[in-house]
This record gives structure tokens, C-alpha cells and sequence, in this order.
């Protein structure tokens, strides 16, 4: 499903650093939040290293997003965005938005193409989106983006849609628009406390035949990979809490981590003993996908990426 030749999308969380806590956030629920997070980060020198252009002649484009970082963290920022500005792929950089000064986001709007964009989490049209993102500081968030704007930056607004913020939807539109936004994106959400997300209804449906659950994986029809702020390359965000806490435990609570014990994942995945390349042809990552087709697939992979088929009854003439 993966291959060098055809990966499009790279996700990179660069850091274990975050400012704020948002409810529902790994950081927040994990009982190994404090031994795990506000501790590492990708170096330049791996960057450098492990993320070489010629090897992704496929990459459309790099996002810096992870699960549990704010990517301006990195102290190395700059430099790190100047070594993919010349890809050829598209920058996202997804943030918080309250943290660094406005001559750091013009600076930043410099260094970025014009083509290439922020992504602003901002979950409300004033102080509300400091709710979920608790925190974080509205004003600052609103200096930030104003400056990053008119120093010619490209941004887009993402909103996370929660009950007690579902009225601002229309109202934040308005100010994404007046603000000089280019896009405006919802999210619906599906985090445990934070005051009840607002859930798509359920449609019901009546079938003959029984329908038979699969994986089919997000990522990878996406084409798709995510590498994680302490250099485990592996197939998605969504594995990334198990990862992290495996890396302190130890513990084997299903057949991803016996994948990772029985194949040494520090030598296999991570970027400081192997490449890209030999992370994603590696037994953890075959491990994976051959759980799919297997009657016991990777709970994570069916909880996130779970689809239905329908079986087909077939009717022989006698």
C-alpha cells in the first residue's frame, strides 16, 4: 500500500511541546502524559538527514501536525520549513496561534510562499474558542493572525464544532471572511469531555444480507504517513497514543505492541537507526496490514477506520 515512489502526504509532529490543554488531548488523559510529552523534538539534523527530496518524487504535500504538538515550538522552526519550501509540495502548518510574537508570524510569512498556508485552530468568533483550547489567549491568537495576514500570509480558520460553540459557527464565518482568511473549515467532534460534540445523525438502512466489517485505511488510500515528534514513523496519527505509551511502559496490550517488541521498533521504525524507507517495508508495518485481512485486525485500525460490506447470498438452482 506504502511505497517511496508513491507517498504524497507527510504528517510530522516536530515536537512533544504544547502550550496549551485541549480536553480529550493525549496530554490531558494519559496517566504517562508527564513522562512522555514536553520533552523531545525532531532535530534539524535528522530533518536534514532523513527527509530528502529526491526520495518522495510523489509528495504533494507536508503538514505539520501532530496529536500532541504545537509545531512553533520547535526551535528550530525556520530552518526547518526553509529546507521543504523548495519541494514543490504544499506547506500546511496547522497551530494554536498563541504563541510567539507578531514580528515572529511576519517573518514566517517571509519564509513561506505565498502558495503555502497556516491552518489557525479557532474554535469560536471570541474568548469562547478558549473552551476547548483552554490555555490559550483569543487576543493574542487574533494579533498573531492579523500580522501573519498582512505580512502576506496565506490562512485558513478550522473550526471544531462542540455544543457549547455551535452558535459562533455563522459569526466566526463572517470574521474568517472580514479577517482575510482564504478557507474556513469545520470539524466535527468525537473527544470524551468536551461538553458533548455535536455527532452527525445516523441514518438507518435495511439490508438483505449481513454486512461484514473491513479496514480501509485512511492514510493509506490517502497515500499518506505520520512521523511522530520522537522519530517512529508509522502509519498514522491515530496509532501515535499507543505508541507513545508503549515507549514507557513496555506493556503488550494487543498485537500493535507485540509487533513492536517482537521487531525492536527503535531499530526498525524510528529515524534514528533506519530510513523512511526501511521503517514502512518493515515487519511492524507488514505486521499491520496483514492483521486487516486477518480475523483479529488491529482494534485501532477498526475502531478509526472500520467500513462495511455487504455479503452476498448466493442462491444455487437445483
Amino acid at each position: 500500500m506504502w511505497s517511496m515512489d508513491t507517498i504524497e502526504w507527510l504528517d510530522i509532529e516536530l515536537t512533544s511541546y504544547c502550550n496549551i490543554e485541549c480536553k480529550g488531548c493525549f496530554r490531558i488523559i494519559s496517566k504517562q502524559a508527564d513522562k512522555i510529552l514536553n520533552k523531545h523534538y525532531i532535530t534539524l539534523d535528522t530533518i536534514r538527514e532523513r527527509f530528502v527530496r529526491d526520495e518522495f518524487p510523489s509528495i504533494k504535500i507536508i503538514n505539520f501536525c501532530g496529536s500532541v504538538d504545537e509545531p512553533t515550538t520547535h526551535p528550530q522552526f525556520f530552518d526547518i520549513i526553509r529546507h521543504f519550501a523548495d519541494w514543490g509540495a504544499h506547506i500546511n502548518i496547522a497551530t494554536n496561534g498563541s504563541l510567539r510574537t507578531t514580528k515572529w508570524w511576519s517573518e514566517l510569512a517571509g519564509i513561506l510562499p505565498t502558495s503555502h498556508a497556516v491552518t489557525w485552530g479557532i474554535d469560536g468568533s471570541d474568548e469562547l474558542s478558549e473552551v476547548y483550547r483552554q490555555g490559550s489567549n483569543f487576543a493574542k491568537v487574533e494579533q498573531n493572525f492579523r500580522a501573519f495576514i498582512a505580512a502576506g500570509g496565506r490562512s485558513n480558520w478550522q473550526f471544531i464544532v462542540f455544543e457549547h460553540n455551535e452558535h459562533q459557527l455563522e459569526a466566526a464565518k463572517q470574521r474568517a471572511t472580514d479577517e482575510g482568511f482564504k478557507s474556513f473549515k469545520t470539524i466535527i467532534s468525537h473527544r470524551k469531555d468536551t461538553k458533548g460534540g455535536v455527532k452527525a445523525s445516523k441514518t438507518e438502512s435495511i439490508d438483505t444480507a449481513p454486512e461484514i466489517p473491513y479496514v480501509s485505511c485512511k492514510y493509506g488510500n490517502q497515500k499518506r504517513i505520520f512521523i511522530n515528534h520522537m522519530g517512529n514513523v508509522i502509519p498514522c496519527c491515530h496509532l501515535n497514543s499507543k505508541m507513545m505509551e508503549y515507549s514507557v511502559t513496555g506493556e503488550v496490550k494487543d498485537q500493535f505492541e507485540q509487533l513492536l517488541l517482537d521487531n525492536n521498533y527503535i531499530d526498525t521504525i524510528n529515524l534514528q537507526n533506519s530510513s523512511i524507507q526501511e521503517a514502512i517495508h518493515s515487519p511492524v508495518w507488514k505486521g499491520i496490514q496483514d492483521s486487516w485481512d486477518s480475523d483479529t485486525p488491529m482494534p485501532r485500525c477498526m475502531q478509526v477506520c472500520k467500513q462495511m460490506k455487504q455479503d452476498k447470498f448466493i442462491k444455487e438452482e437445483l
